[in-house]
């Protein structure tokens, strides 16, 4: 007798009377061995037996998903041919490529009410031991095959009607096999006594009535895309194994041969492996490579996931990676590559409807990334065409754009171009080197801020910092300048008398600084000139030009400033702050101010900005988000207008002091804590000119 024994009757085809009559029939006697050697023998307890209750597959199949397109329509179909190719293995085990055969029958192929398809093969059939099998989901047999023992439940995602007939050897003669599938009913199989109409030994699956949300996709099947999608789909096997014949046929027409059309384009043209990093196991990927003329059905780079020998899911396109959806040959005749990767590591993942495999996201990135660049070292004179032909775009970006030279750092176009992605157009690099050219104008910039604070030898600060600068970057920088100058120039022009004996409205010097109504969600460094006023102020992480901190329309009672700076920051270590910034301008040549009166004293107006923007507690940009006010530590504050006599009288009686430039004037206010600087347009305009007049001292001998 066992020491121990756990036992459960899991099958209504158990034969308990197989260990003997020491057991009854639905229970079992076992000795109890926990009771120690007194008990060894004598004590008995009887264990009462039970039946497993088989799946409920229809809450099963309500739980799977199955895509409404081509591909999903065809599972079935394909889950039929790969099972004949089991059939046929078994009954030709060495012979299966030459003498297996497998027919696909399509009728009414657009018609949904009369459209079916069936499924003939020549394999061993529905013996007795395959229809036990048939009978029992999810077999132990199917794992064995690489299956799962789904697919004959995932046409009821499809179709409705679904019915089976077979001709197999038996003892003492052949025998027939026929029953429809249903799994809506309490007996599943229906058995008919009718006769297969194929006269041979092999199985036989008839499809038809699909389900009414397959109407319009039936409607638009094209004969063409149904076989290529069927060659497609078992391109593992004309890469890795063996395939019979399969044919397929639609109404009364001939026959065409699926394997004969694909076995000389799905020709392995490169193959090899490569790790890859799987829920934190190294696993070994394999991975063919074939390259086939493009047509309508294969028009993309693709790499094809691939488990038990067949794809799995959909194909990811590979022609953003590589650049182009297809390459051209000698001939100039277009063709795709198609990447298939397998591994034994895929087979554990795969789910159960065959439809994808268990992995994250970002492995199949990974993945892809590697096929990419396998792809590219073998196709190497593609690649280098894709360079050549962007190199000569980014050259003639650069002729109408020069001052992005900057961005390049001193790198040729082609070794630049050499590093970027090969789906990059034009536009994408001018974006690319505008980005890289703000980044280096921005260390550029503050190193001439910094040079400004020692006005000495600003100009020998200017030299040394230009001398650092390659003779691309130098000409970029030039233009930069020159730009500048023309700003300046602009700002000037409007300040001047119009043909009508009036100023230029402040309007127009505000646009020119910075765009009203518009913030640096939507202007970036090179779209505004915001360096007229002070370099600093271009970096700060937000700017918002004439809008409400509420970000909408102006409403009664709103006092809006007319550039407002926003930047985050870090004061004693690890506290956060923030600083605000006002700019407010008034029209040139502008005269009547007056002390405390809220519209005509801009002391008080940026007061109040600077409350009405902290109590806001941060200030809505245009593209929706929030920008807070996480703790404001400091707050300055900019005057830009003609400094005229009621003017000075205004800043004046509000304390101002001029002692050490006697065209700005400033005061700290200890209540609201902000510093204001009063300058006027005539000031702003000279400081601008100094700072820029170092370049060209430097840059042109000026």
């Amino acid at each position: 007798m066992w020491d121990a024994v756990l036992f459960y009757h899991l099958s209504r085809n158990f034969d308990i009377s197989d260990f003997g009559s020491s057991f009854g029939s639905g229970s079992l006697l076992f000795p109890l061995p926990w009771l120690g050697n007194a008990g060894r023998g004598n004590a008995r307890m009887r264990i009462e037996t039970d039946t497993l209750v088989k799946p409920d597959m229809v809450a099963v199949l309500e739980r799977t998903h199955v895509s409404k397109d081509l591909h999903g329509f065809l599972l079935p179909t394909l889950e039929a041919v790969s099972n004949a190719m089991h059939g046929i293995e078994a009954r030709f085990p060495e012979t299966a490529r030459q003498d297996g055969k497998v027919e696909i029958a399509i009728s009414d192929i657009n018609d949904p009410a009369r459209i079916m398809i069936s499924v003939t093969d020549n394999g061993i059939g529905l013996d007795d031991q395959n229809y036990r099998w048939f009978k029992t989901p999810f077999s132990g047999h199917k794992l064995k095959q690489n299956g799962r023992g789904f697919g004959r439940f995932i046409a009821f995602k499809v179709f409705k009607r679904i019915l089976y007939s077979s001709r197999y050897e038996a003892i003492p003669v052949a025998s027939k096999r026929a029953f429809r599938f249903d799994i809506s009913k309490e007996n599943e199989l229906i058995i008919s006594d009718g006769d297969p109409d194929f006269a041979h030994v092999g199985l036989r699956v008839d499809y038809d009535e699909p389900l009414e949300e397959w109407a319009e996709l039936i409607a638009s099947l094209d004969r063409k895309d149904i076989a290529d999608h069927i060659g497609s789909h078992f391109l593992p096997h004309f890469l890795y194994r063996w395939l019979p014949e399969i044919t397929i046929k639609f109404d009364d027409e001939d026959a065409e041969s699926i394997t004969s059309h694909f076995k000389d384009v799905f020709v392995q043209s490169e193959a090899g492996y490569f790790a890859c990093l799987l829920d934190g196991k190294t696993e070994t990927i394999e991975y063919s490579l074939t390259k086939v003329p493009r047509t309508r059905s294969f028009k993309n780079h693709c790499l094809l996931f691939a488990a038990g020998d067949r794809i799995v899911g959909h194909p990811r396109d590979l022609t953003n990676l590589l650049g182009q959806s297809s390459f051209s040959d000698e001939k100039d005749q277009a063709y795709i590559i198609i990447a298939v990767v397998r591994s034994t590591a895929f087979e554990s993942r795969l789910n159960d409807a065959r439809t994808g495999i268990n992995i994250s996201p970002t492995t199949i990135e990974e993945i892809v990334a590697a096929i990419g660049s396998i792809i590219q070292a073998s196709e190497n004179d593609q690649i280098e065409k894709i360079k050549r032909v962007q190199s000569k775009e980014l050259q003639g970006a650069l002729l109408e754009n020069p001052i992005l030279r900057i961005g390049l750092k001193g790198r040729s176009v082609s070794d630049y171009v050499k590093g970027k992605p090969n789906n990059w157009k034009a536009q994408d690099f001018v974006s690319n080197l505008a980005i890289e050219r703000y980044r280096v104008s921005r260390d550029l910039s503050r190193a001439i801020t910094s040079a400004a604070s020692n006005q000495d030898d600003y100009v020998s600060k200017i030299k040394e910092i230009v001398d650092k600068i390659d003779a691309n970057n130098k000409e970029a920088l030039a233009e930069y300048v020159v730009h500048r100058k023309k700003v300046i120039e602009l700002i000037e022009a409007a300040r001047k008398y119009g043909a009508a004996g009036t100023h230029a409205p402040e309007d127009t010097i505000h646009d020119l600084i910075f765009r009203r109504f518009s913030d640096t969600v939507e202007k970036d460094y090179f779209e505004h000139n915001l360096w007229l006023i002070d370099d600093a102020l271009a970096f700060l992480p937000y700017v918002s030009s004439d809008r409400a901190m509420h970000g909408k329309g102006r409403k009664k009672g709103d006092k809006i400033p007319d550039l407002a700076f926003f930047d985050d920051s870090l004061v004693l270590g690890d506290n956060d702050g923030t600083t605000i910034t006002i700019v407010e301008f008034k029209r040139p040549s502008r005269d009547d101010y007056r002390f405390g009166d809220a519209k005509h004293d801009p002391v008080m107006q940026v007061i109040q900005t600077l409350e009405d923007a902290t109590a806001a507690g941060g200030i809505a940009k245009t593209d929706g988000t929030h920008f807070a006010f996480r703790g404001v530590v400091r707050r300055f504050a900019y005057i830009v207008a003609d400094i005229k006599p009621t003017l000075v009288t205004v800043l004046k009686r509000h304390d101002f002091k001029n002692d050490w430039n006697p065209d700005i004037y400033v005061r700290y206010r200890d209540n609201e804590q902000v510093f204001v600087q009063a300058m006027g347009y005539d000031t702003l305009i000279a400081n601008a000119k100094k700072r820029n007049q170092a370049f060209f001292s430097v840059l042109f001998d000026e």
